[in-house]
C-alpha cells in the first residue's frame, strides 16, 4: 500500500470492490506522513547546526539578486507604460 495525500475519498468508501480505504489504512498513512514530517524537521535542525551560517549568506545573496531583478522588471514595465502613454498622446493630438 502506498500513501498519497487525498488517496482516500468519500467516493471510495462506498465502493463495494474492496479497494476502499479503511480507517486503519488511513491512520497508517497518517503515521507515515507524520514520521516523514518529523524526519524532515530533524534534518532541518541538523543542516542548520552544520551549515546554517553558510546558508544564511547564500540566502542573503539570492534575496538581494531577486530584489534587484524585481526592481529591474518594474522599471522596465514603467518605461514601457510611459512609452505607450507618449505614443498614444502622439496619435491622439
Amino acid at each position: 500500500m502506498s500513501c498519497n495525500e487525498n488517496q482516500c475519498t468519500t467516493e471510495k468508501t462506498n465502493d463495494k470492490s474492496g479497494d476502499c480505504c479503511t480507517i486503519a489504512e488511513d491512520l497508517l498513512c497518517l503515521a507515515k506522513q507524520a514520521k516523514h514530517e518529523l524526519l524532515k524537521e530533524k534534518m532541518k535542525k541538523e543542516i542548520e547546526a552544520q551549515i546554517g551560517k553558510k546558508l544564511d549568506n547564500v540566502a542573503k545573496i539570492v534575496v538581494e539578486a531577486g530584489i534587484a531583478c524585481m526592481e529591474h522588471e518594474i522599471a522596465g514595465k514603467q518605461a514601457c507604460n510611459s512609452y505607450k502613454e507618449k505614443l498614444f498622446a502622439a496619435f491622439t493630438s
